[in-house]
């Protein structure tokens, strides 16, 4: 069944804001989990942590210097991706504190 787009929208904000896949799938019981991690753009902070882990474990064994480099590549722009959603979630949360204060 393919995903409504205002729905797969909505999906890709709470991925965005930090919302792990599971979550997701249980807000929008319609549709199978595997139909929605297919679907969304993004990894949850919580997929992109457990792929910056399972790179970290693989540099250990990867004997090749041209593979530890791309694996500490892509371990990079994951957590490129993580500073750059956890800087703009602060703002968020800066702006939402500000009009609570109000």
């Amino acid at each position: 069944m393919a995903i409504k787009k205002h729905e797969l929208d909505a999906m890709n904000d709470h991925v965005k804001n930090g919302l792990t896949i599971a979550d997701i799938s249980k807000k929008f019981p319609d549709y199978d989990y595997w139909e929605i991690y297919w679907e969304v753009n993004d990894a949850s902070f919580l997929g992109k942590k457990r792929t910056i882990t399972n790179r970290i474990n693989q540099l250990v064994s990867t004997k090749s210097k041209s593979n530890r480099e791309e694996i500490a590549e892509e371990a990079k722009e994951l957590l490129n991706d993580l500073y750059l959603s956890l800087k703009k979630n602060s703002k968020k949360l800066i702006e939402i504190d500000r009009i609570l204060r109000k």
